[in-house]
């Protein structure tokens, strides 16, 4: 039972080459970290206002009477010369 030599050169480089992507991976997750404190930091200066269901459907209905009011008003205007 003879085990083959494993030449140390062969297992250092391959630590190494593990240890530079761990090294990039976490670089990686530090700049995500990065924006996510940037945007909640953002978020806890300038809350976004919540916005009531009720008040949504109000402004759709507003919009809906506008439009209908400007198509009427199109409807009214008489026809000016040939065409």
């Amino acid at each position: 039972m003879s085990k083959k030599a494993v030449p140390k050169t062969c297992v250092v480089s391959d630590v190494l080459r593990k240890l530079d992507q761990l090294d990039s991976q976490i670089e990686e997750v530090v700049k995500k970290l990065g924006y996510l404190k940037k945007t909640f930091k953002a978020i806890q200066e300038d809350p976004l206002e919540e916005i009531c269901p009720d008040e949504i459907e109000a402004n759709r209905a507003t919009q809906d009477i506008i439009q209908e009011i400007c198509l009427e008003s199109l409807l009214d205007i008489e026809p000016k010369g040939d065409a």
